[in-house]
């Protein structure tokens, strides 16, 4: 199991009048990432939806963001994604690093269920990952993604 890697441009819209990344861009960001690292783990929601039509995502239930260090723009930042604490509950964590070259400027954590329709179809509930659908989140060889 291995870190998922992506690097962030920080353009100027992502900052604020002093040229400092926006707190909500960093949400938005761990939300970009998890979603790059699923497909590039084999991991298609979409498709999931259409196979399994119970099936609405993976939806996040919590989050926290902790700032360390200014971000400015300019700065390109490695987004840096370890591998989700998928275990036998209904619930699973995912957390994220950004850094400007040695330096962390920030640190999180997301918690996401595994998203299923509630009776008859109505609301949402959360389920138990489906073991492959996990081994291939968490990038584990021998899986199709993660060979």
């Amino acid at each position: 199991m291995s870190d998922f890697v992506r690097h962030v441009p920080v353009h100027w819209n992502d900052c604020d009048p002093a040229r400092i990344v926006f707190h909500s861009h960093y949400v938005r960001w761990m939300d970009e990432g998890f979603h790059e690292l699923a497909r590039a783990r084999g991991v298609d929601f979409a498709e999931l939806q259409v196979a399994e039509p119970s099936f609405r995502g993976s939806p996040l239930v919590n989050i926290a963001c902790a700032f360390r260090a200014p971000a400015m723009y300019g700065d390109t930042l490695e987004h840096r994604i370890a591998p989700p604490r998928i275990g036998g509950g209904r619930s699973y964590r995912v957390r994220h690093s950004f850094r400007k070259g040695a330096v962390l400027v920030a640190e999180g954590e997301q918690v996401r269920i595994w998203g299923m329709a509630g009776p008859g179809g109505e609301g949402l509930k959360a389920a138990p990952v489906p073991p492959d659908i996990a081994a291939r989140l968490r990038g584990e060889a021998g899986t199709a993604a993660g060979r």
